[in-house]
């Protein structure tokens, strides 16, 4: 029987509760249940954790940047997911800082809802727990080679988390930051950088060509033979990644500012944006075409995004 994912939509407008249930509900493995408020969710919260909140941002009482902190220190476990509107941009990057998993625009609701909600369902369930031998590790490295294949990355991001559980390095709503920032960053590599799709062809007739050319150039010399390196090293203070890819790279400075909380509701650079957002230090070569990503922990293991030095 397939698993079922009990889904909390937290939102202070019965409109808003309705809409977002209404797309929600038109999937078979997701059970929605919906509050009005942060303080009714970190209630339902502890009593019997949901697999996910969805929360709006702006709300009395117990808002979205305070509820995403709440859940952050109560149940790490449960990912939050922001909705964001005009005029909520700096709230929901502190939130992002602060421990949410990633957010959805109000304006593309329809269209990226369910996509980033699978993204961070699929990456939740992902996690394996520590081994026996894990409080003798004291570091770890791994090297991949990748084809441009969609499909591997959820395993791969597994396999890069598992030295960050053994080292005991971060608690899980920072892992599943962690998990989010390679998702975007791997799929960066294969889609931008090898296949050299842009992402200005999701806004055209529903995504259909951006799909379309994905899949013909995965297929297609010279971008189905490019690869993508993934580098990580570990040890109990910090993990750090290089990704590369065979692509011919593109100008950084171009770019709109990721840590400009203005630009989150562009659809360029969001993954960069989300990137920024839960790494310590994010730097790119001068090509383009090579992504170092850095996160450090303090003496207790925690995660010290909140003093990002880039």
């Amino acid at each position: 029987m397939p698993r079922v994912f009990k889904i909390l939509v937290v939102d202070d407008s019965p409109t808003q509760q309705l809409l977002l249930r209404g797309v929600l509900e038109q999937e078979p493995d997701l059970e929605v249940e919906s509050c009005g408020n942060g303080q009714e969710a970190l209630v339902i919260v502890m009593q019997s954790p949901p697999d996910l909140v969805l929360t709006d941002l702006q709300m009395p009482e117990m808002d979205g940047l305070e509820l995403t902190e709440a859940i952050k220190q109560a149940a790490p476990s449960v990912p939050v997911i922001l909705t964001t509107g005009q005029g909520s941009e700096d709230i929901a990057a502190q939130a992002l800082r602060k421990g949410a998993a990633s957010y959805v625009p109000k304006r593309s609701m329809n269209s990226d809802l369910l996509p980033t909600l699978r993204q961070v369902l699929q990456l939740a369930e992902s996690e394996t727990g520590r081994s026996d031998v894990s409080d003798y590790v004291t570091s770890a490295s791994v090297s991949l080679s990748l084809r441009n294949d969609e499909t591997l990355v959820p395993g791969v991001i597994a396999r890069l988390e598992q030295p960050l559980i053994e080292l005991d390095l971060f608690d899980e709503g920072s892992r599943m930051q962690i998990s989010m920032a390679l998702d975007e960053a791997l799929l960066n590599a294969m889609i931008h950088g090898n296949l050299e799709v842009s992402s200005k062809l999701r806004e055209l007739e529903d995504g259909e060509a951006y799909r379309e050319m994905i899949d013909r150039r995965t297929k297609e010399a010279p971008f189905c033979d490019r690869r993508v390196r993934v580098e990580m090293a570990a040890d109990k203070e910090s993990v750090r990644f290089v990704i590369r890819d065979e692509g011919n790279g593109f100008d950084v400075a171009s770019l709109p500012d990721p840590t400009d909380p203005a630009n989150l509701e562009n659809v360029s650079g969001r993954g960069l944006l989300l990137i920024n957002a839960f790494m310590d230090s994010v730097s790119h070569n001068d090509v383009g075409n090579e992504l170092t990503m850095i996160k450090r922990c303090d003496q207790n293991g925690s995660d010290t995004s909140g003093e990002n030095d880039d």
